[in-house]
Order: C-alpha cells, then structure tokens, then sequence
C-alpha cells in the first residue's frame, strides 16, 4: 500500500474548503474542421470508453486507526464520478471560459474517491474546446502535471490518438523518492534543533526568526531577515471563492529583452509582474513604502554539479522593485537579488539553506492556516513561478493545441498566485487569486502586457541610445585621428603590417557597431512610429541576432 512522503502529507493538512490543495491545467484546443461542431460531445465519450487507469489515478486516500494516512489502491474506478462536460452558451468568450475555469477550480476534490478531475467544456466561439483537468497536489505538482499531459500528445495529429492522462504512470520515480527521504529527514533534524530555541508568540517572531537562523548554524551568514515584507490585500486568509485571469506574451520578445539586457527570463518575468501588481495597489490607494518579496523556485546546484546527486531545490524569498524605479531599474535591482539570494545560498550549505527555508514557509504556513497574518508580518507577498513545456506544436486526439495555462493553488495567506508555462513560441500565465479579497483583480493581466511594452520601450531607447553613443566616438574622422596617434607613438607607418592589422580591427568595430544599431533600430521599429523614410544601416543585417549588456554583469552565479 503506498504511503504518503512528508511532503504529500503537507498538502493533505494544509487543505481546507478556503484553501484547495490542487492544481489545475486549462488546454484549448482547436479541432479539426470536419469534426469541430461535434468534437466536445464526441471527445467526453471517447473518453468514457477508456476505461482503464493507472497508478496514481486509481489511488483513494484511507486513514488507519493511528491517524496516518496512506494510499488504498482501487482495483476498479468509475470513469462517471471523474469525467465532467459542461458547454457554454455559444458562442462562448473568453471572459466566460475563465468565469467557469475559476468555479471549478474554487471546488475541493472529493477524498471519498481519487482526487482528480477531467472537464470537457464545449460551446466555444471558433468551435474550440477546452480541456480542464485537475488532481491534487499530493499526487502530483504542477511540473509533472503537464508534462503528463505532453504525454498523451503527439506533434503530428495522426499520432496524437494516444492514451488519456489517466493511463500514464505518474508515479515517482526511485530518485524522486529517496530525494523527498532525504527532505524529510533534514526537517526532522531541523524541528528538533529548533524547538528548543524557537518562540513563535507574535511578540517574539522576529527574534524567533533569528534564532531559527542561529538553530540551523546560519547565524554569520548575510541573509534577510525573514517576515519583514509589507503588509498587502495580497496576505489575506482567502475565501471559498476563485477566479482567474489568463494572458500571454511571445518567447521571441522575452528572449530578445533577455539578450539585449543579460538578464535571465525569469528576472523579466518578475519585473513585468512587479510593475503590474504596484500598479494595482496604486490604483487602489495603496501605494507600498517599501518592495514586495516575492517567493521563488531555486536551484541550489553549484556550476558543473552532478544533476542526480539528489534533491537540490529550495524556495528562496526575492525582494522585487522599489517605488519610483523605472522599468529598466526595477529588471536591474531583481535580477541583481536573484543573483544575490543563489550565492548567500550557495555560501552556506545547501541544505542549511533548505532547513532555513522550511522553518520560515513552514511558519508562513502555519500562520496563514491558523489566521495569524494580522499578528505576525508575512514572509513574502506572493508565489511567481515559472513551469517549462515544449517548443513544438501538439496535437491531442486529432485537435491543435492552441493555448495551455496553468491554474495554480493559493496557500494558507496567500490571496494571488501568478504561473507561467512556456509552450510553442508563447509564454502563457494565469493568475489565481480569491476574488472576494482582491475585487477586480482581473486587470492586473491587463497590466502585466502594459509592463512588458513599457519595459522593453525603456531597453531598446537606452540600448539604442548607448550604441549611439559609442557610434559618435567611432567615426571616419575620429579613427583617423586615433589611427595617427597609435603610429606615432608606435613609429609606424601606413605601409607597416601592424597599422594595417589596427586599421582593419578599427573599423570591424565601426561595423560591428553600425550592425547593432541597425538591428535594434529595427527592433525599436517595431514598438514606436518613426519616419519610414529613414533607411536602416546594413539594412541586411537585421534580421540576424544580437546581444548587448545594458545592465552591468554580476561576479556572481545567475539563479
């Protein structure tokens, strides 16, 4: 009988009908012509006729006389009690679609049965067909989650008549066990060394945390004081309800902003989502004195480790953007304390680290469940997280997979919680939040493209702005000025192979320099309105790849 890892068990306690513990996945799909007016119908009953299912899927949550759960495996599973289709009034919006996906994703899973869920929604404009599908946290995260369901597509749609999420193995493999044996021996090690030190009145909290710095031998290390981030409507005990709000940029735009500045993707994701979210609580009369934390997934690897040698990943708190920064700073402060937070990690043990996150998302926790959060100042703000996919189109039971987002949970305390999912040439993100503590949430979306137009406004005009610059101190006359200096002093002539060898590194400077300008001119095109009469530089050369550094380079190892 399979037994339940410390971890599992976590989502297990920590569910209530206010805090759901699973996570959902939203697909569209768009069906082939010849079959688009039926395919929803037509679909729920393929799906009826597979009536086999597999590990985890047939697992139903018991509990012995001693209080411990585990799981009871079932040897047959009615398909009725988990397979749902509903259709909107047609034609169904988008607006709709996320109004249904909210309800049914506000709704706990039943533990008399397995805890999952598969939804058919039909009815929507364009004959598209979504796709709502979820199990609890305790079987599976949001990473295996879709990587299940990449499993049950194909890249072609003849081959994509495959088996349905439930008969893929979503068992953990052996290495995933023992990694998640290994966390829970450290937060038993780290319990016990704690409570002997560790006061949690609300008086005592701060002092607590840094004793649980001292309890974990992280006394002398630089590392933040924990539950020091400013109170927001975003640290409420949720409510029953939910809602969520979907959106997507395009990889292309993200990875350019990532070359031209040296930032990591994630940095410009968190950026975005900073400017957003202060824009919500500006329009709202609540302007924040100091940034918000944010809570991310590290990696805690060192350059060149082994990736097998165990579980090295960790939830690390990011301090985000101060008020008045522009958008270029604020990418510039994030990803400098990205960078920062992975080498105080790395400057201690890793699992030191992981104890010392435990102690504080553990208390996190335990205060939202227990509704402490007007006593004791949150850990964080909110989860921003980052869930990768595939580069290719799929295809799933004949249909394209046209859009995949991620609903993620809300934790005890937590009110908004922001995915990403990167999937065939788009970025998509969903947020999630408790609709009745935050009203109108919905235009942080909204919000979100507006960050990221205004951030990559503010690189490309600085970016074209410094090659600019260099450009000004690099023409035909300078170089010749600078040309007949360098033979003077060198004593050399116009005839000499070492002034021939300078001139020629000279001016493939100027080239090199004429192409950036070009391509991000070209770049910048495409944002702003300039004169169409003004014919790029090295107009061939714009559509090749280029890289500058606008925020300076850290020493130190990006996260």
């Amino acid at each position: 009988m399979p037994s339940l890892s410390l971890l599992d068990l976590s989502f297990i306690i920590f569910e209530s009908d206010k805090t759901p513990m699973h996570v959902t996945g939203l697909v569209i799909l768009e069906p082939p012509k010849e079959h688009a007016a039926t395919y929803a119908q037509d679909l729920y009953g393929e799906f009826l006729q597979q009536t086999d299912v597999t590990a985890p899927f047939n697992w139903k949550l018991q509990w012995s006389f001693t209080g411990k759960p585990s799981w009871q495996t079932l040897p047959k599973v009615n398909l009725e009690d988990h397979l749902r289709i509903t259709m909107l009034p047609s034609p169904g919006n988008d607006q709709q679609l996320q109004q249904v996906v909210g309800r049914l994703h506000g709704q706990v899973l039943d533990r008399s049965r397995p805890m999952w869920e598969v939804w058919v929604i039909g009815g929507l404009e364009n004959n598209r067909v979504a796709i709502v599908f979820k199990v609890h946290h305790s079987m599976a995260d949001g990473v295996r989650a879709s990587s299940l369901f990449t499993r049950s597509c194909a890249t072609n749609p003849e081959e994509s008549f495959t088996k349905p999420i439930w008969q893929c193995d979503l068992r953990k493999t052996a290495s995933e066990r023992r990694a998640e044996t290994h966390l829970t021996d450290m937060v038993i090690k780290t319990a016990s060394q704690a409570s002997k030190q560790i006061s949690l009145i609300p008086s005592m909290f701060r002092l607590g945390s840094k004793l649980a710095l001292k309890a974990v031998k992280l006394a002398d290390c630089d590392l933040k004081v924990p539950f020091t981030a400013p109170k927001t409507p975003f640290n409420l005990s949720p409510k029953r309800s939910r809602a969520v709000s979907l959106g997507h940029f395009s990889m292309g735009k993200l990875n350019q902003l990532s070359r031209i500045t040296g930032a990591s993707m994630n940095d410009v994701l968190f950026t975005v989502s900073d400017i957003a979210l202060n824009r919500y609580l500006n329009d709202r009369s609540l302007p924040l004195r100091k940034p918000l934390v944010a809570m991310m997934p590290i990696n805690l690897r060192s350059k060149g480790e082994v990736a097998s040698k165990g579980n090295k990943m960790s939830i690390g708190h990011v301090e985000l953007g101060r008020a008045h920064l522009t958008s270029l700073e604020r990418l510039e402060a994030i990803q400098q304390a990205t960078v920062d937070l992975k080498n105080e990690a790395l400057n201690i043990s890793p699992d030191a680290y992981v104890n010392y996150s435990l102690l504080v998302n553990g208390a996190s926790l335990i205060s939202g469940k227990f509704g402490l959060n007007g006593f004791i100042p949150p850990a964080s703000n909110i989860l921003i997280s980052n869930v990768p996919g595939v580069k290719d189109t799929l295809y799933f039971m004949g249909a394209e997979v046209k859009e995949q987002y991620p609903v993620s949970l809300l934790m005890p305390g937590q009110t908004l919680n922001i995915t990403f999912f990167s999937n065939a040439g788009k970025m998509y993100y969903s947020l999630v939040a408790c609709s009745q503590s935050l009203p109108g949430f919905e235009v942080i979306a909204g919000y979100m493209e507006e960050a990221l137009s205004e951030l990559e406004q503010d690189i490309m005009d600085t970016a074209v702005s410094a090659v600019s610059e260099q450009m000004e101190s690099h023409d035909s006359e300078t170089v010749a000025v600078e040309m007949a200096v360098l033979a003077a002093r060198e004593a050399l002539t116009p005839d000499d192979a070492e002034f021939e060898r300078l001139y020629i590194e000279k001016q493939q400077r100027v080239e090199k320099l004429e192409k950036q300008l070009s391509q991000l001119t070209a770049m910048l095109s495409k944002t702003i309105e300039i004169d169409p009469a003004v014919k790029p530089i090295n107009e061939e050369l714009m559509n090749e790849s280029v890289a500058i550094d606008i925020i300076p380079k850290s020493t130190s190892a990006s996260s």
